[in-house]
């Protein structure tokens, strides 16, 4: 009983740390040349995060090809790192951590964020901006940044997870740049060229076409200044136009493929959800945690975890459960799904069973005391991304980049809190209306 008592002291530790960090409100300014600017004053943090975002989309590979997105960020990613480290050679992950500089591709984004203190922001802010807008991009960083991409998605895919997941965005997708892998895979990268790779670079990562959210413990003037003088002078453009996202499928497709390596089949169903913008998109969201969690739906289901057909000592349930909603995707176009393992002889009760907990929330069949619980879970996950001062400017970067609310951490909760069994069912009933399987099954 201590031990729980303890965790309960941490989790309430968090939530309050995290509503101080998320309540001041956030001001949204647009320089000369076309940046959008987001300043948050967080007086409960010691060190300043700037978050920045460059509105790149998978679906832009097309032009540039599969994968260039990927490589380019990797290339910025070493620049940044042999800079900040001193290290001639990036070897290891370890080194993000040191300097405190990543960044990462996402379905309709490119990031990177920097943590400084506050002394240095200014000097922080004109390394961003020079990793971000002009790396060096030669020959050398192009070929290094391509064989880390390499390495990278042979240990990615060694997961039967991931693998079974890229099934299941071709089935969801159904063709076109997002049915593959989101970076792409080996014939992609070898496809890229360092002329096309620079190509992205110039016509996409522009100040017009980007997104810098700064969160430190400053007067927002004082930030909004400091941002000006770092990247007031760079071009003005037009920003760039979205590339159209294509029509779903609209029919239930299936991907399947066979692995040598798998003792069981791994299973990836999901469900269409709402367009981030939509003002419903946050009850997408709470549908998620009502799912997950050790008190979610998921687990309650015991007849779910026999249609498995798999013999799991009970001692490892807990850390090892074999099924397990996947992360939400933010896209344009996301998804809600779940993954599980199971014999390969139990593949149809398995994805029967997924489907059945999906769709169940059309028929209205939520309890008072699991939208409580899931409510409680989505506020203080949300809550907790406030906490270090570099994730909460990513995180209110995102919001931006795809028309979501950009508010603060109450008037997120405030929205969740109103949400009833009622709106669930409404909006499972108008968004999951088709469902895509990946399967992976042992080659025998």
């Amino acid at each position: 009983m201590r031990r729980h008592a303890s965790g309960w002291v941490t989790c309430l530790i968090a939530l309050t740390l995290a509503g101080a960090a998320a309540a001041a409100p956030v001001t949204r300014t647009t320089l000369a040349n076309g940046l959008t600017v987001l300043a948050v004053q967080n007086d409960s943090v010691v060190v300043a995060g700037a978050g920045l975002l460059v509105r790149v989309s998978a679906l832009d590979e097309a032009t540039y090809g599969i994968g260039s997105r990927a490589i380019l960020q990797q290339a910025i990613l070493t620049i940044g790192h042999q800079e900040l480290t001193g290290l001639e050679e990036v070897a290891s992950a370890t080194i993000s951590r040191r300097s405190n500089f990543t960044v990462h591709t996402d379905h309709d984004t490119a990031e990177a964020s920097m943590g400084v203190v506050i002394e240095e922001l200014e000097p922080g802010l004109a390394r961003l901006r020079s990793y971000m807008f002009a790396p060096p991009l030669t020959e050398e960083t192009f070929e290094s940044a391509r064989e880390l991409v390499h390495q990278g998605f042979d240990s990615t895919h060694r997961s039967p997870v991931q693998a079974t997941y890229d099934l299941f965005r071709a089935a969801y997708y159904g063709s076109g740049p997002l049915a593959g892998p989101l970076d792409g895979d080996h014939e992609d990268f070898d496809a890229v060229t360092l002329e096309r790779m620079q190509a992205l670079h110039a016509e996409r990562y522009t100040a017009a076409n980007s997104i810098l959210c700064v969160v430190a413990p400053l007067p927002v003037a004082d930030i909004a200044a400091a941002v000006e003088r770092v990247f007031g002078d760079m071009p003005a453009s037009e920003p760039s136009a979205p590339t159209p996202a294509p029509a779903l499928p609209a029919e239930a497709l299936v991907e399947v493929s066979g692995a040598s390596d798998l003792g069981q089949s791994s299973v990836v169903v999901g469900v269409p959800m709402a367009d981030p913008a939509a003002e419903d998109y946050v009850v997408g969201e709470l549908i998620a945690q009502l799912l997950d969690g050790p008190g979610g739906r998921l687990r309650r289901d015991h007849a779910l975890l026999q249609s498995l057909g798999l013999a799991i000592p009970s001692r490892l349930l807990e850390t090892h459960y074999p099924i397990r909603p996947l992360p939400i995707p933010l896209t344009r176009q996301p998804y809600l799904a779940v993954h599980a393992l199971c014999a390969p002889s139990n593949i149809e009760r398995t994805r029967a069973g997924l489907l059945r907990q999906l769709l169940a929330l059309r028929t209205g069949s939520v309890a008072d005391a699991e939208l409580v619980l899931a409510r409680k879970r989505l506020i203080n996950i949300n809550a907790l991304s406030y906490l270090d001062p570099s994730s909460a400017a990513v995180h209110l970067a995102q919001r931006e980049a795809l028309g979501m609310p950009v508010e603060t951490d109450t008037e997120y909760a405030t929205r969740v809190a109103a949400i009833t069994a009622e709106d669930l069912t409404a909006y499972a009933l108008k968004h999951f209306t088709r469902h895509a399987v990946g399967l992976q099954m042992p080659e025998m």
